[in-house]
Formats: structure tokens, sequence, C-alpha cells
């Protein structure tokens, strides 16, 4: 039997060399992509957590109801009304109390909410994690006056009345920046 070298040429190597290389590339730009994603993901980014917030708040006061145990109260940094809810104790959707308050200490604000069996048995509202990095808050109030028959935005709702829409109008700091949001939204029961 004859015995047959095994030698690699010079072709062979750079080949395989060249292969490898593209490989490697390879595997390190989908590494480096993929760490790139993973950090992107797990950046805190306030303008998502703010339009999370007033999509909520949207909802909310599109779902507003006329309720006689639940009014509705509209000042500049404090929004009361009935709406429907997702009750926990019920596990069911049912008519509620949700409440939006402005903090002008800690800048944030807060959404609380209560169904109506929790509202009957005096039990306290439980907030949602507050929204920070407020500049500067305000809720405004569109209602018809009937005294000088035109419509007008106030700073204050008038009491047993729904308005026709709220304006949110708030400043988001973020480091160095300041944006500033406004969201109206209509209400569909409102006179």
């Amino acid at each position: 039997m004859k015995k047959r070298k095994v030698s690699s040429t010079l072709i062979e190597l750079l080949i395989v060399s060249a292969i490898l290389s593209v490989v490697s590339l390879a595997i390190y730009g989908f590494l480096n992509s993929g760490l790139k994603i993973w950090q992107r993901i797990n950046l805190a980014l306030p303008e998502e957590d703010w339009d999370i917030f007033l999509n909520k708040f949207t909802r909310d006061l599109r779902n507003t109801v006329k309720f006689s145990k639940i009014g509705f109260l509209g000042k500049t940094d404090r929004l009361t009304f009935a709406t429907i809810v997702n009750s926990q104790r019920l596990e069911k959707k049912t008519i509620g109390q949700v409440t939006y308050e402005y903090d002008p200490m800690a800048k944030t604000l807060s959404r609380m909410e209560l169904d109506f069996s929790e509202l009957s048995s005096g039990a306290g509202e439980r907030p949602v994690q507050p929204i920070g990095s407020l500049g500067s808050f305000k809720f405004q109030y569109y209602i018809y006056d009937k005294d000088f028959q035109q419509y007008t935005w106030l700073d204050e709702c008038p009491k047993g009345i729904i308005p026709l829409a709220v304006r949110i109008n708030l400043e988001i700091s973020h480091g160095k920046e300041t944006r500033e949001l406004v969201r109206t939204v209509s209400i569909p029961v409102g006179k």
C-alpha cells in the first residue's frame, strides 16, 4: 500500500482563511446588532411613557358616563369623573371614578381609579405609578357659555356640567430638552 501525503496548498489555505474571515465578520455583526437592540429596548424613553399615559387619558375621557353618584370635577390641576374601569375586585368592566392629579412639588401626574363598589365602601384610591419630569401642567375645559352664547375654554369646569372637551397642556423635561405637549379630547356625553 502506498502512503499518501496529506498536505495543503497555499491556495487552499487562503480560501479557508477567507471563509473564516467572512463567517467571523457575520457573527460579529449579528452579535453587535443584537447588543444595540437590547440596549435600545432597555433604554427608558419618557416620550413612550407619556404616549401610553395620554392614550389612557383619551380612552378614559371618551368613556365618560353621566352618573349621579360621581360628578365631574374639573380644576386646573385635578380632574375627577365617572368612566368605565376594569374592576380587579369584580373581575369585569364597570362604572367607576378616575382621578388625574398633578403634584407641583414632585412635578408628577398621577392616575387613580376606583370602581363603584370600592367607592361605596369607602376604599382608598389606588394610584398608578405617577409619570414625572413635568415642567408645567394645566387642564382646561371647553364649555358652552349660555350667558354669552359662545363656546369658551375655562381653567375650572362649573359644577354639574360635563364639558364638551378637555385640553391637557404640559411641558416634559428630559435632561436639557423641554417639549410642550397639548392634547384635546372630546367627550361624547358633554353638554
